[in-house]
C-alpha cells in the first residue's frame, strides 16, 4: 500500500509543472524558452515587460502549472 501511495505520488510530481527558473530570449513574438515553444506575451507578466528589446535575454519565473511567466531579470 505504501508503494503504491510513493508511485502515485511521484507520477503526480513528476507531471506536473512545478515553479521553476528559466532563461529565455525576447523574440517579437513572445519569449522563447527553447527551439520549439515561445510564451506569448499575454503570459508574461513584470514591471520589466514593457523595457524589454527584442534580443534581450530574461530569467523567467514559471508559476505553478506554466500558465504565467514572470520576469525576474534581464540577463547580460
Amino acid at each position: 500500500m505504501i508503494q503504491e501511495i510513493k508511485r502515485i505520488v511521484e507520477n503526480y510530481l513528476s507531471n506536473a509543472k512545478l515553479c521553476s527558473i528559466i532563461p529565455g530570449t525576447v523574440t517579437k513574438d513572445g519569449i522563447r524558452i527553447s527551439e520549439k515553444l515561445v510564451i506569448p506575451e499575454e503570459l508574461v507578466f513584470g514591471n520589466m515587460k514593457k523595457n524589454l528589446i527584442i534580443g534581450d535575454s530574461v530569467r523567467l519565473l514559471r508559476n505553478h502549472g506554466g500558465q504565467q511567466y514572470f520576469i525576474l531579470e534581464v540577463i547580460e
